[in-house]
């Protein structure tokens, strides 16, 4: 079984980004990130943190911007907003999860479409859906360009995903198609998920569920791309039972060493799209 690294996208990413970066400051153009959280997730300081260091080897500026955890919806509604006006500020990032009093999808509304790096305003979320994304979810975004690197023909294939959130599985979903594969979601009311997972070539996976996907719910010689991330006494895992898929998978993204550091730089490379088209607009 091939392994679907992530590290040789993420390094050819990072290069590009790097000559981009370097253009926007001779202009006299410093791309600069707000990275909004509210109260303390590990998973998300994490990423806040990974951003924060790839962000200042491409002179990305990244401002931590932490709401205590009983933070109001007003006021993050605010933070955002005072975001959206500031003309320094290029993109804005609000990291999940939210503490449970806050509505997430009223929140979304209030980050302002040409700064929303992470596609997460309804407006961005209707141009995804109508083939004409602008700014997707980092991670489907990931998915898509990790398949393309390792030389996966997207085009006729048949695709199933696993998992129907807005971050991995309706994104994922939206640019397979974008991409004329035929694509099927399964989600956990599917009443026959092995047999959606066996009929396809390309099966991704993003349920938060460690070892969920096993190997007899594959066909032989199926490409597997895990985008689940799990925390246990072993360490951070997946949601593929990776020993029983090895055995059935041509190949398989693995977690970690998958998708992750592919994520942080398609993030940052739009921050650089969001400043760029600011600057011409």
């Amino acid at each position: 079984m091939r392994l679907l690294l992530g590290k040789p996208l993420a390094e050819k990413l990072h290069e590009q980004s790097r000559e981009r970066s370097a253009a926007l400051h001779a202009r006299g153009i410093a791309p600069r990130l707000a990275a909004v959280s509210v109260g303390i997730d590990p998973a998300a300081s994490t990423y806040q943190q990974r951003l924060t260091a790839r962000g200042k080897k491409l002179d990305i500026a990244v401002d931590e911007i932490d709401l205590p955890g009983e933070a109001s919806e007003r006021q993050l509604v605010a933070t955002l907003e005072r975001l959206g006006a500031d003309p320094r500020t290029h993109a804005i990032l609000l990291l999940t999860p939210l503490p449970g009093t806050l509505d997430e999808g009223h929140i979304v509304d209030h980050i302002v479409p040409p700064k929303d790096v992470e596609g997460m305003n309804p407006f961005n979320v209707g141009l995804l859906a109508d083939g004409r994304p602008r700014f997707v979810p980092s991670t489907a975004e990931a998915v898509i360009e990790l398949l393309k690197f390792h030389g996966t023909t997207l085009r006729g294939a048949r695709a199933t995903v696993v998992g129907r959130s807005t971050v991995v599985g309706r994104p994922v979903a939206y640019l397979l198609l974008k991409e004329d594969a035929t694509v099927t979601i399964a989600h956990s009311k599917t009443e026959d998920m092995r047999e959606l997972t066996k009929s396809a070539s390309i099966v991704i996976v993003g349920v938060g569920r460690a070892g969920f996907l096993k190997g007899d719910m594959l066909s032989a010689g199926a490409t597997v791309i895990d985008a689940g991330i799990n925390v246990t006494p072993q360490g951070i895992v997946g949601d593929v039972d990776v020993e029983s898929v090895s055995a059935v998978a041509a190949a398989l993204s693995p977690v970690p060493g998958g998708l992750g550091a592919v994520t942080t730089e398609l993030l940052l490379r739009n921050v650089l799209t969001a400043a760029e088209r600011q600057q011409k607009d």
